[in-house]
């Protein structure tokens, strides 16, 4: 595979705080050419705001810090600014996707207008060009369904018009922040059928969020686990899974519903994630590991290679609790 993102020492910094405080990061992370990279974790460990990172759409109070980020551009690594990313190397699927339709426009005019800003082309192409994007996103009868309100739709098909905007404008990049979590288990199948048929047809590279490890294992080919702000395993999607070597990794699959076991009692992790403003100096799983030792809680494990080609931080890697 070839490479088509490349982000280096990536922070979220926040924007009014006195002394420095980075929510999230430093992150590495990379994407080749037709490749899904998933990244998951807990409610809050910062899986969102990485991809708000990259397209430098921040809430309100965070700025993106410290960090590279360069994509491919003509066989050239370049480093764009982020609002020339924007539509047109890289689209953003939501999680509501209602949220991302304006509500006074037809979805058919809104797509156009994608179009028509980053392509330049006329109102007559871009109304002919939204139709077929309907149509690829498998949207029955386009034509019909170019002239509906949003409220006139269901959430699939209001997520796979989100889609369609994404690709408006060819977008080689797909950011997917959990866009399938509003939406029931059949549609949700329908949707990463969809999303994996179009990274075939078109070599797309997609990021996929989520906190569902039972879907990221259906259509990720790499894993990155996130534990408040960092990565702390990494890897093929099938040796994550067959051989977790994070503590952290492992209670997130323990805690999985398993309809064979003898016993139907889920294995929750006990405590909370710290306090984004008040980061420890070591590893910040400690509090709430039993493996954590005084060395865990004196400095932050940095991800190291494994025999198994993953990559993980942790004093105690491997090692059964």
């Amino acid at each position: 595979m070839s490479g088509l993102l490349d982000i280096t020492n990536l922070r979220i910094d926040l924007g009014q705080a006195r002394t420095p405080v980075s929510p999230v990061g430093p992150l590495d992370l990379t994407l080749d050419v037709g490749e899904c990279l998933g990244i998951v974790g807990e409610s809050g460990s910062g899986k969102s705001l990485t991809l708000k990172a990259i397209l430098d759409v921040l809430p309100e109070g965070l700025v993106r810090g410290a960090g590279t980020l360069r994509v491919m551009e003509q066989g050239k690594w370049v480093e764009p600014a982020a609002k020339d990313l924007r539509g047109r190397k890289i689209g953003l699927i939501s999680q509501e996707p209602g949220a991302a339709l304006d509500p006074l426009m037809r979805v058919g005019d809104l797509i156009g207008e994608i179009v028509r800003l980053h392509s330049g082309c006329s109102r007559a192409e871009s109304k002919t060009r939204a139709i077929d994007l309907l149509r690829q996103v498998g949207v029955p009868d386009p034509e019909k369904r170019a002239t509906f309100w949003p409220h006139e739709l269901s959430g699939g098909l209001k997520q796979r018009i989100v889609i369609s905007m994404a690709l408006a404008c060819k977008s080689e990049i797909l950011l997917c922040d959990e866009p399938t979590t509003a939406l029931d288990v059949t549609i949700q199948a329908q949707i990463v059928d969809l999303l994996r048929d179009l990274q075939k047809q078109h070599g797309l590279g997609i990021i996929f969020v989520t906190h569902d490890l039972a879907l990221i294992r259906q259509i990720a080919d790499r894993i990155c686990i996130m534990y408040a702000g960092l990565i702390v395993e990494t890897g093929p999607s099938a040796e994550i899974f067959k051989a977790p070597q994070h503590p952290y990794t492992r209670a997130l699959l323990a805690a999985l519903p398993d309809i064979e076991a003898s016993s139907g009692n889920l294995q929750p992790i006990e405590g909370t994630p710290p306090n984004p403003t008040d980061f420890s100096v070591g590893c910040r799983f400690a509090a709430r590991c039993a493996l954590a030792t005084e060395a865990c809680r004196a400095a932050r494990p940095l991800l190291e290679k494994t025999e198994r080609g993953t990559m993980v931080a942790c004093f105690h890697a491997g090692v059964a609790p």
